[in-house]
């Protein structure tokens, strides 16, 4: 795997925690697995928001054909 040095900031706390739970060494897979962690659940959450927008919207749209009326109802043309 290429790599390729950033500078990044981050909060003083976190820092200090990285130092006690993390040799020297090994901080940057360790950050570098935290971050790929990370993305590939946020990948994950978007893929079955996906899939669940597209599985419910037939129901969807019957639901705002039905309340369509509440849009409009009571407003002067």
């Amino acid at each position: 795997m290429q790599t390729q040095r950033v500078n990044i900031t981050l909060p003083r706390d976190i820092i200090r925690q990285l130092r006690t739970e993390v040799p020297v060494g090994k901080r940057s897979r360790f950050i570098a697995a935290a971050v790929s962690e990370k993305l590939t659940k946020k990948q994950s959450v978007e893929k079955a928001l996906e899939k669940s927008l597209k599985a419910n919207r037939k129901f969807d749209e019957a639901v705002m054909k039905d309340w369509a009326v509440t849009e409009v109802e009571g407003w002067s043309e």
